[in-house]
């Protein structure tokens, strides 16, 4: 029979200690996009959902934003569209590297 303790030190521990912020974020930002993705029905919005669920950064969420956008738009235009995902895009914000950041549009003067 083995010690218990030998049992816990053969386990990694990790799996009971608590998130790491990073991931409390992400699992925050995967699952709004769920929830989103969710209320709709058909193949485009599970094929999304089934990415959001297993992408493993939170570069691979950001990137897979603008597949939901289609997706919304072809249901309901892209100003709704847009609108509904105005919240996903604040839980990004601090979260990605600079260069990653969403930028406003610029209008040049000509």
């Amino acid at each position: 029979m083995v010690p218990p303790s030998s049992l816990l030190r053969l386990l990694s521990l990790s799996a009971w200690a608590p998130a790491r912020p990073r991931e409390q974020k992400m699992r925050r930002v995967r699952d709004a996009m769920l929830k989103l993705l969710q209320a709709h029905e058909g193949a485009n919005f599970r094929r999304v959902a089934q990415r959001v669920r297993y992408a493993d950064e939170m570069e691979s969420l950001w990137y897979l934003r603008q597949d939901m956008l289609a997706a919304l738009s072809e249901v309901h235009g892209e100003l709704r569209a847009r609108q509904e995902m105005r919240h996903i895009h604040g839980l990004f914000k601090g979260l990605l590297p600079q260069a990653m950041a969403a930028r406003p549009h610029q209008h040049l003067a000509g």
